[in-house]
């Protein structure tokens, strides 16, 4: 249950679902002192207005990461100091909200088709360059206007890829420009996130797999389970070229496979 704020506001109720009281706060940069008073004071709030219909308050956050530290010192002062309270105190980041609200009567991957998916539904940063395969597998692409970008030399035959990946790589080169033009679009700090996560990826096919061949179909083939899982997306063809050419853009970028020594 929602509750419109217009008027006097919510009186500290963000939502409301079967005796959880939700108090929401999804400012990107917070202050850690404004958190703190604020999870008192909202708690309060809510306590003073509507503490006969709440069996449970929880803080609920966007951070997947977790809360600043004075934040969460804030959280367990107030825990602390209503311990003789009736009233369970939580926290609740997003992946916690996701469970016990909406994740309980609907299948999670049936779920993820309407809403999309939790931000801790993949490691940091995967649920974006999945969104990117996505994004390139659904939309009809122009010509790359943008400069092809110079890998360094001998970089393929280091990594003794066959012919047919090797041509691979340098068909989808000269479209790597929409994957680079997609990351710029991202905020601060997410794709170093996805080229972290991407490198650990390879780094665990590159440990069981080998050839550079199958680590580089192995890679694709987790972007395009991350992107589309069971959706019901039918043009496969264009699933693995979206896949290939995100991966060939961190190819060129020397996140993934190796570089010969001295570039």
């Amino acid at each position: 249950m929602q509750i419109d704020p217009a008027g006097r506001g919510d009186k500290g109720c963000d939502g409301w679902v079967d005796g959880l009281m939700l108090a929401c706060y999804g400012a990107s940069s917070p202050s850690e002192k404004y958190v703190a008073n604020k999870i008192k004071a909202d708690f309060e709030t809510a306590e003073q207005y509507w503490g006969s219909h709440m069996e449970r308050w929880a803080f609920v956050y966007n951070n997947a990461a977790g809360l600043p530290t004075m934040a969460a010192a804030g959280l367990m002062d107030l825990r602390k100091n209503k311990k003789d309270s009736a009233i369970t105190i939580e926290n609740c980041p997003p992946q916690v909200l996701w469970d016990n609200c909406v994740g309980r009567d609907i299948e999670r991957d049936r779920l993820s088709l309407i809403v999309g998916a939790p931000p801790s539904e993949h490691p940091a940063g995967m649920s974006y360059i999945a969104r990117c395969v996505e994004s390139l597998a659904r939309t009809r692409l122009p010509a790359d206007q943008s400069d092809v970008v110079e890998v360094p030399f001998g970089k393929i035959e280091h990594n003794n890829f066959g012919p047919e990946v090797s041509d691979f790589l340098k068909t989808f080169k000269v479209h790597t420009g929409h994957v680079r033009f997609y990351f710029s679009q991202a905020s601060p700090g997410e794709q170093a996130q996805v080229s972290e996560n991407l490198r650990a990826r390879y780094d665990g096919h590159r440990a069981r797999l080998e050839d550079s061949d199958a680590v580089f179909h192995a890679l694709c083939d987790d972007l395009i389970e991350e992107a589309f899982g069971r959706a019901e997306f039918g043009d496969l063809n264009q699933q693995r070229s979206a896949a290939m050419m995100v991966v060939t853009h961190f190819f060129e970028t020397c996140e993934i496979f190796e570089a010969p020594v001295g570039g």
